[in-house]
């Protein structure tokens, strides 16, 4: 997948036409100093989950970018484990927003966040790649 999935120990457990879940567990290098989850990683979660989602839908040697991302953080993470559900909103041409939820074993919503993705052609890949 990804050197940066795998530092910070991110897993695919579900990708599906336009939805996607992503799991973490929780180690201590993960906290910020008050032992709650740090929030970077909440945030590599919904970018994860939703960039999942997007590639669920790509064709061939399509490829993806996030654009822009939100999110909300609703109450502090102290779980050992953390699974971001995704699902797209939108699937045009040439960009797909989506949304996703982190949830903790508890079943609790600890962050929200929404995404847009730019869906990128082999052709601009390569120009941009050029440039």
């Amino acid at each position: 997948m990804s050197p940066f999935w795998d530092c910070i120990g991110m897993r695919e457990t579900v990708m599906k036409e336009g939805y996607a879940e992503i799991e973490i567990d929780i180690t201590s290098n993960l906290h910020q100093r008050r032992g709650t989850v740090h929030g970077g990683v909440l945030a590599s979660l919904i970018d994860a989950s939703i960039g999942s989602a997007v590639r669920s839908t790509l064709q061939g040697d399509q490829a993806s970018a996030t654009v822009e991302m939100k999110i909300n953080y609703f109450r502090p993470a102290y779980a050992e484990r953390l699974t971001a559900k995704a699902k797209l909103n939108h699937r045009g041409k040439t960009l797909a927003v989506g949304t996703a939820e982190i949830i903790d074993p508890n079943g609790k919503v600890v962050a929200a966040g929404s995404a847009t993705y730019m869906i990128l052609s082999p052709q601009a890949a390569s120009k941009r790649e050029n440039k």
